[in-house]
C-alpha cells in the first residue's frame, strides 16, 4: 500500500536533485507525520544525501521566527501578574478557574488573526445589550435587561483587551511568546522571517486540513513568489465533492476559493491529490457494540491477535502495519494491558498522562488528608480547633497500590508491620480521628509515617517536602522491583516538584496551599510520561489527531460514539457563541471541532482494508451510548455510493459465561467431610450451642457454614456515627449498669430506687456511651439526634416500669451467661452436647415468679412469641420466622434444666428450688414499649411439670443436633430469599 507520506515523499524527490533537497522545506501537521515522511523518503535512494528540513508546523513557526514559546504554568502565572496590576483584589484561586481558558481564547485569537480591539468592544455591555434587543420582540425593547446577573457576566470582560495588550507587551518584553502569538508574529510578518532571508529555495506543505487564518496568511504569502512554495492536500472524492459531508469543508474552501470575497484557491496549477478510495475501494468493515467503555479495549486486544495469527498461519498474508486509534485517550492503559502475552512491539504515539496515574491519586489522597480540624468543645462553651486526620483518608492512604508495595518489599511478611498495626488500631479501637503524634507512636516512628503524616500547617514549603521524602522512600523500593511506568511516574513528579520549588522561591509565602494545590495539579495535567519508539512496528496505539498525514492498512476505532468522536457542542472558550461565529471574527466553534473530527475520521478509512468500529451501545441514561453520526453516514450513505464495502456486525461474546436468564439457580452445597462433624462435635460439647447459632442454622445453614466453620468474618469498619448495632448495645449497656448497681448490693429495687436512677440516668447514659461507643461524639450531627432518641427510650422505660410493676424486685443476675449439657445420641454414639445462653436480666417478682428478660431495641409482637401446642412439632424447628420464640424456648429451659440438676440453680449463694418459684422468659421490646414485658407461652402438653418441660424440649434438641451432625445432609441455601437481602454472604453464595 502506497500511503499519502509515501506519495509526497516520491513526489518531492523527483522534483529534485540529491544535492538541492537540504535546501527544501517540508512543513507537515505533526511531529509524528514528520517522523515517518523522514522514513519514506529515506527509502526512496540508495545513495546517501543531506535531508531536507521537514518540520512540524509548530516547529515550523518557532525555527522561523527565533521566538522562545513560555510553558504553560508560567504563562498563568505572568496573566495573573498582569491581572493583579489591573485588579489588586482578584482572587488567585477564583482566578485559576477561568484563566487557562482565557489563555486559549487569547491564542485563538491570534491564531486566526482578529482584530483583539474589535472582537471585546463587540463583547462589551453595551454592544450586547443592543444586540441583544435587536433579538427581541417590540413589547420587550423597552425593558431594562440589566441584572446583577449580566453585571457579574460583563465585569469579567471590562478589562480583557487591557490584559491581552499588557500580556502580549510583557511576554515580548522578555522575549517570549506563546504559541498562538508566534503564529501571528509570522503570518504578519513573512517576509521579515522568510522571503528576506531565503533560507529555503522551496516550501512545501503537506497534509493539511482546517487552518488557521494565520497558517492560511503564511502560505498564501509564500504561494503568491513564483516556484517557491507548494501544497499537497489528501483528500477523497466522497467528501470533497459532497457539499453536505462536512469533512470536505475545508479542503473545497481551498480548492475552489470564494469568489465573492476575492479569496483564490490555495494551491498553484493543479490540485494534489484526490483520491476515490472511499467510492470505489474494497474495504472489510465491523462495526461492533459493547456494552461498556472497558469492554473496548478486550475487543481491541483479542481482533488485532486474530490479525497477527491469520499472517503466521498463512505465509501469503503479509504483516500490515495496523492502528488502535482511541476516541477516548483514557482508554489507553486498558488497551496496552489487553493487547496478548505475545506482543511485545508496538508503538504509543501518545502520551500518558500523569493526571490518570495511580500516583496522582497518591497524591491526591495526601492533601484529602491534611483538610481535617477538628472542633472540640471546651469547658466555657467555646470550641477549640485540633489538627487531627480523619481515620478515612488514613486508611485510603495506607491502602494505596504504591504503599502496599513498598509494604511488601520493605517489611517480612510474618511481623506486624507498622501499616497493619495501624489499620487495626483504627478498627479495633474505633479511632475516628488520630493526630500525627498518636499515628508515629503506633508505627513507632516509622520514616514512611514520618514523612505522610506530619501535619502542613498551610505551608506549600511542608507539603513539598513530604513528597520528595516519599518519592526518596518509594524510589528505593522501585530499585529493587523495577516497574518502568511507575518509575517514570516517580521521576515526572519529581521535576514537577523541582518545579514548584522555584516558583515557591520567586513568590515567597505569598502561594497559599490552595494555590500550591491549583498550580501542582495543572502542571501535573499538562505531564505526559512520552513513549519512545521507532517508527516500523506493525501495531501503533494513537488518539485521532496523531493518526494525522499517517495511513494504515488495518484499523480499530474504539469509543465511536456521540460526544466522544465527535465530541459535540463542548466549548472551552469565554467568548460568547455570537461572537465566535461572527462573520468579522470567524472563530472555531464546535462546528468547526465537529468538521475537523470528520475529516480526520474519513481520511484514516481512505486506503485502510479492514476497519473495525467500536462504540458503546446505549443505556438507560439519555443520550449515553449513542453511536456516532460517522457510523450512521457509513451505513446509510457511504454504503449505497460503494458497492465494495462489505459490512458487517459482529457480536461479542465472553467465552465460559453462559446465559442465566429462565434457568434454575446453581445449587450451592457444602458436604460435611469428617472433618466438618469432627469440628462441630467439638464445639457443641464444649462451647456449646446458642439460641443465636440455632436460629441461624435453621435460617440458612449455608451461612452457618461461612460464620461458625469457615470463619468468614465481616470486616470490621470505623463507625463514624452510632450504627443500629452500637445503638442498640449503647441502650443494653445503660440497662446492664443500671441493673448491676441493684445486683451488687444485693437489696430489692423498690420504686424510690428507681426514681433516683431517672434522676440520675445522664450519668449511666454517657456512662455506657463511652463503653460502646469509642471514638465517637455525642453532641456531633446524626450522633446527637440518635443520642437524644437513645434517651428519651431510656426515660420512657422507666417511667413504664415506675408506673406498671409490682415492687419491690429481687434482681438475681445480670448478663448471666448460663449452661447446661444434656446427652444426645448421634451416630451410635452418645454425645455430652451444651446448650448455652447470655441472659440479660434474671429477676424475680411476687415473692416466686422468676422472670427471664432479654432487652430488645427492634420492634417485637406478642403473636411473634406464641404457638399453638399443636404447631410446635412441625415449626419449633422449621418455622424460620420464629427465632425469638426459640432463643426465649431455649432460656427458659437452661433455666429450668439448671434448677433440676443436682447442683441447682444458685444465685449469689442462693438455691433456687424449681418447686418453689414459677418460671417464665420474655422480651422488653423499647419500640412497643406500652405492651410492657411480651411473655412467651410455650406448653408442650397441659399441666406439664418443670421436669416434663426440660424432656419434651430435648427431644427437639436431639432432633436438631441430629440434623447438626447428619453426613447426609449438606450445608445449603435458604429457599427463602428474602432472608438474602442483608446478608453478609450473598455476594458469595450467588445471590
Amino acid at each position: 500500500m502506497q500511503t499519502f507520506l509515501d506519495q509526497s515523499a516520491e513526489y518531492i524527490f523527483k522534483q529534485h536533485s540529491l544535492n538541492q533537497l537540504s535546501r527544501v522545506c517540508i512543513v507537515i501537521p505533526s511531529r509524528r507525520g514528520v517522523l515517518y515522511f523522514k522514513d519514506a523518503l529515506a527509502k526512496l535512494s540508495d545513495k546517501p544525501f543531506l535531508a531536507p528540513d521537514v518540520l512540524a508546523i509548530d516547529d515550523f513557526v518557532n525555527t522561523m521566527t527565533g521566538v522562545r514559546q513560555i510553558d504553560q504554568v508560567a504563562l498563568l502565572f505572568e496573566l495573573y501578574d498582569v491581572f493583579k496590576e489591573i485588579d489588586p483584589n482578584v482572587v488567585f484561586e477564583r482566578f485559576m478557574t477561568w484563566a487557562s481558558t482565557l489563555l486559549n481564547d487569547f491564542d485563538k485569537i491570534d491564531q486566526y488573526l482578529v482584530d483583539a480591539k474589535a472582537l471585546f468592544a463587540y463583547m462589551s455591555e453595551a454592544k450586547a445589550i443592543e444586540r441583544w434587543q435587536m433579538q427581541l420582540g417590540e413589547s420587550q425593547r423597552d425593558r431594562n435587561l440589566k441584572t446583577d446577573r449580566t453585571d457579574r457576566y460583563f465585569k469579567l470582560f471590562e478589562n480583557i483587551f487591557t490584559v491581552y495588550q499588557n500580556l502580549r507587551q510583557r511576554l515580548a518584553d522578555k522575549g517570549l511568546h506563546y504559541r498562538g502569538m508566534a503564529y501571528r508574529e509570522l503570518a504578519e510578518n513573512v517576509e521579515k522571517y522568510i522571503l528576506s532571508k531565503e533560507r529555503h529555495t522551496k516550501y512545501y506543505f503537506v497534509g493539511f486540513n482546517a487552518l488557521s487564518d494565520a497558517e492560511e496568511k503564511i502560505i498564501r504569502t509564500l504561494l503568491k513568489r513564483k516556484d517557491f512554495a507548494e501544497t499537497l492536500w489528501d483528500s477523497d472524492a466522497y467528501y470533497l465533492y459532497n457539499k453536505d459531508q462536512k469533512a470536505g469543508n475545508w479542503l473545497r474552501y481551498y480548492k475552489n476559493g470564494d469568489d465573492k470575497k476575492g479569496i483564490t484557491p490555495l494551491f498553484n496549477e493543479e490540485w494534489k491529490w484526490q483520491s476515490d478510495e472511499l467510492l470505489k475501494g474494497k474495504k472489510k468493515i465491523q462495526i461492533i457494540g459493547v456494552a461498556n467503555a472497558s469492554v473496548q479495549a478486550k475487543v481491541a486486544g483479542h481482533i488485532f491477535k486474530d490479525w497477527e495469527n491469520t499472517s503466521k498461519i498463512d505465509a501469503t498474508v503479509p504483516k500490515s502495519q495496523t492502528a488502535i486509534v482511541l476516541g477516548d485517550e483514557n482508554l489507553l492503559v486498558p488497551v496496552m494491558n489487553s493487547l496478548d502475552e505475545s506482543v511485545k512491539d508496538f508503538n504509543v504515539t501518545m502520551g500518558l498522562s500523569l493526571r490518570n496515574s495511580m500516583l496522582f491519586t497518591l497524591v491526591d489522597a495526601l492533601f484529602e488528608l491534611q483538610k481535617n480540624l477538628v472542633e472540640f468543645k471546651t469547658e466555657d462553651g467555646g470550641t477549640v480547633k485540633i489538627p487531627k486526620f480523619s481515620h478515612r483518608q488514613i486508611v485510603r492512604v495506607l491502602n494505596h497500590p504504591f504503599l502496599r508495595r513498598y509494604e511488601l518489599i520493605r517489611f517480612k511478611a510474618e511481623q506486624e508491620n507498622p501499616i497493619r498495626k495501624t489499620l487495626r488500631e483504627i478498627t479495633e479501637r474505633n479511632r475516628v480521628f488520630l493526630s500525627s503524634k498518636e499515628l508515629l507512636e503506633i508505627a513507632e516512628h516509622e520514616p514512611l509515617f514520618e514523612s505522610i503524616f506530619k501535619h502542613w500547617y498551610n505551608k506549600p514549603k511542608n507539603a513539598v517536602k513530604c513528597f520528595y521524602e516519599l518519592i526518596d522512600l518509594l524510589r528505593e523500593v522501585y530499585k529493587e522491583n523495577q516497574d518502568a511506568i511507575e518509575t517514570e511516574y516517580l521521576y515526572q513528579f519529581y521535576l514537577i516538584l523541582q518545579r514548584m520549588e522555584v516558583i515557591l522561591d520567586e513568590r515567597g509565602d505569598t502561594v497559599s496551599i490552595r494555590s500550591f494545590k491549583t498550580f501542582l495539579y495543572e502542571l501535573i495535567k499538562q505531564t505526559k510520561i512520552p513513549f519512545e519508539s521507532e517508527t516500523d512496528e506493525s501495531l501503533q496505539i494513537m488518539g485521532m489527531l496523531e493518526t494525522r498525514t499517517l495511513d494504515f492498512e488495518k484499523v480499530i476505532i474504539l469509543s465511536v460514539n456521540e460526544k466522544t468522536l465527535p465530541q459535540g457542542k463542548r466549548q472551552n472558550t469565554l467568548i460568547p457563541f455570537d461572537a465566535l461565529s461572527d462573520p468579522q471574527f470567524n472563530l472555531p466553534t464546535h462546528n468547526h471541532a465537529d468538521a475537523v473530527m470528520a475529516y480526520h475520521f474519513f481520511r484514516l478509512m481512505q486506503r485502510a482494508k479492514e476497519v473495525v468500529l467500536v462504540h458503546v451501545l446505549p443505556s438507560d441514561t439519555y443520550g449515553a451510548g449513542e453511536k456516532s453520526r460517522f457510523i450512521l453516514q457509513i451505513e446509510h450513505e457511504l454504503s449505497k455510493l460503494n458497492p465494495n464495502l462489505d459490512i458487517t456486525y459482529p457480536n461479542v461474546k465472553f467465552i465460559g459465561l453462559e446465559e442465566t436468564e429462565d434457568k434454575e439457580e446453581t445449587p450451592l452445597l457444602i458436604q460435611k467431610t469428617a472433618d466438618i462433624l469432627a469440628f462441630i462435635e467439638q464445639e457443641i460439647t464444649e462451647k456449646g450451642i446458642f439460641p443465636s447459632q440455632m436460629n441461624q442454622f435453621l435460617d440458612c445453614s449455608l451461612k452457618y457454614y461461612f460464620t461458625r466453620i469457615a470463619g468468614i468474618a465481616q470486616e470490621e469498619e470505623v463507625e463514624e456515627k452510632i450504627g443500629v448495632d452500637t445503638f442498640g448495645n449503647w441502650i443494653h449497656k445503660t440497662f446492664e449498669n443500671i441493673d448491676k448497681t441493684f445486683v451488687e448490693k444485693g437489696s430489692k429495687v423498690e420504686k424510690e430506687d428507681l426514681q433516683t436512677v431517672l434522676e440520675n440516668i445522664d450519668t449511666y447514659l454517657k456512662e455506657a456511651f463511652l463503653q460502646t461507643n469509642q471514638g465517637l461524639k455525642a453532641d456531633d450531627g446524626m450522633n446527637f439526634i440518635l443520642y437524644q432518641i437513645g434517651e428519651t427510650i431510656v426515660k420512657k422505660f422507666i417511667n413504664y416500669q415506675l408506673e406498671n410493676e409490682v415492687f419491690p424486685i429481687e434482681l438475681l443476675d445480670v448478663e448471666k451467661t448460663l449452661k447446661v449439657t444434656f446427652n444426645a445420641q448421634v451416630n451410635d454414639k452418645v454425645l455430652p452436647v451444651k446448650i448455652a445462653g447470655r441472659i440479660d436480666r434474671l429477676d424475680r417478682v411476687s415473692g416466686n415468679k422468676i422472670r427471664v428478660i432479654d432487652y430488645k431495641t427492634g420492634k417485637v409482637e406478642a403473636k411473634e412469641l406464641s404457638m399453638k401446642p399443636e404447631d410446635l412439632e412441625e415449626k419449633l424447628l422449621g418455622d424460620t420466622d420464629k427465632d425469638k420464640f426459640r432463643q426465649l424456648w431455649l432460656y427458659k429451659y437452661m433455666v429450668l434444666k439448671q434448677m433440676l440438676s443436682s447442683k441447682g440453680l444458685s444465685i449469689r449463694g442462693t438455691k433456687l428450688p424449681e418447686i418453689d418459684n414459677e418460671v417464665s422468659a420474655g422480651i422488653y421490646s423499647f419500640r412497643n414499649i406500652d405492651a410492657g414485658l411480651l411473655e412467651q407461652k410455650i406448653a408442650f402438653n397441659e399441666g406439664e411439670t418443670a421436669m416434663d418441660f426440660v424432656a419434651d424440649s430435648e427431644k427437639y434438641l436431639q432432633q436438631f443436633v441430629s440434623e447438626l451432625l447428619n453426613p447426609e445432609t449438606p450445608f445449603e441455601k435458604t429457599k427463602d430469599q428474602d432472608k438474602c437481602q442483608y446478608c453478609d454472604y450473598k455476594r458469595i453464595c450467588g445471590r
